[in-house]
């Protein structure tokens, strides 16, 4: 409470105060005659006799000055206000979520499905810690415990992923190509061929496993370089009498106009050929703005029937089947031989192209 007194001997009265316990608070002279200070509300009726003979100028409790400080003040609390029922609000969201412990398993992919679940970032969440424990148990077997704490607007997420043994099985190393074993390295694995032994593709060359000084296998993987003779074969035919389809010399044109690559109109023709072959193209018509054309030509075809004359087209056939031979070699360290033979059965000619090089079977 604060007292403003006017008259004299002011100071004996403050004496009087001081001498009977009374504090006094924020003491202030404003005038010869007139002070001012500040005592407790409980204090009033102890110093109300004291100061009957002076001229009290005004009172004011802190009880009576607390609406003049909210009405002074409105805009500041008004503010807090507002903050804390903005902070309470906010708090109830969601901002991070941290996951922690995981090995095989990936933290975006926990995240996705939190968010499939209802407890995504930046959204108010309502879902429990232990509820959150029970969403990732049931979508992941590989989670052996989980626990989910929430800091704030931080979720935090500790697991332990379930411990997987899987004994190893490696694949044996196998043959690539058809050939004659010529030289076998082996790093790891045991041979299951010699040399001299002919394979075919998909053969075993080599197993993966060693074999201990007890006889007992240990798996491993195999690794060595095996290397052979390879042989290459292809058979191209040419039967005498051969169905062909042939352009008949007739054609349709098909446009679909563009604007800015936006489709706006197909032209007219439209296709109805049995058989036809197309060919397309885009061509540019516009001169200021990029407006083009979608070109598709459709060709008739017809079947034609052809006799072929073997003495004439024998090259070709051979030529034909060593390219496609050749097309089909490995990478190899010394060409051996190419050879093809021509052979004509039931009116049809075979050409039979066998391509020899040394290099690694295996790789």
């Amino acid at each position: 409470m604060k007292i403003t007194l006017n008259g004299y001997d002011l100071d004996n009265l403050i004496k009087k105060l001081y001498l009977k316990h009374i504090p006094i608070y924020n003491l202030s002279r404003l005038s010869n005659k007139e002070i001012s200070f500040e005592i407790n509300d409980r204090d009033y009726k102890k110093v109300k006799r004291y100061v009957a003979n002076f001229k009290m100028v005004r009172t004011l409790s802190n009880i009576k000055r607390l609406p003049k400080l909210i009405a002074t003040n409105v805009g500041v609390l008004i503010g807090v206000f507002i903050g804390i029922i903005f902070s309470l609000f906010i708090s109830n969201y969601t901002w991070q979520i941290q996951v922690y412990g995981t090995e095989m398993l990936s933290t975006n992919d926990i995240i996705d499905v939190l968010a499939e679940n209802n407890v995504r970032i930046g959204k108010i969440n309502l879902v429990s810690s232990e509820e959150i424990e029970e969403i990732l148990l049931k979508n992941y077997d590989r989670i052996a415990q989980v626990s989910v704490i929430k800091q704030g607007t931080a979720i935090v997420i500790n697991l332990s992923e379930k411990l997987v043994y899987n004994e190893t099985e490696y694949a044996p190393i196998c043959a690539k190509f058809n050939g004659i074993i010529r030289n076998i390295n082996i790093v790891t694995g045991t041979t299951n061929v010699k040399v001299g032994d002919y394979v075919n593709v998909g053969d075993i060359l080599v197993l993966p496993f060693n074999l201990t000084a007890s006889g007992e296998k240990v798996s491993v993987e195999p690794i060595a370089e095996i290397k052979a003779d390879i042989f290459i074969v292809n058979v191209s035919e040419l039967p005498r009498v051969e169905t062909v389809l042939q352009r008949t010399g007739n054609s349709k044109i098909v446009y679909d106009y563009k604007l800015f690559n936006f489709h706006i109109f197909s032209g007219r023709g439209e296709n109805s050929f049995a058989l036809f072959e197309t060919v397309s193209y885009n061509e540019n018509i516009g001169i200021l703005l990029p407006f083009s054309r979608d070109v598709t030509i459709y060709y008739e075809l017809s079947p034609v029937e052809i006799t072929h004359d073997f003495s004439l087209e024998k090259d070709e056939l051979v030529e034909k089947s060593l390219i496609l031979a050749r097309s089909a070699l490995p990478a190899y360290e010394d060409m051996l031989y190419e050879r093809t033979d021509v052979r004509i059965y039931d009116d049809t000619m075979y050409a039979y192209s066998t391509i020899a090089v040394y290099g690694v079977i295996n790789g």
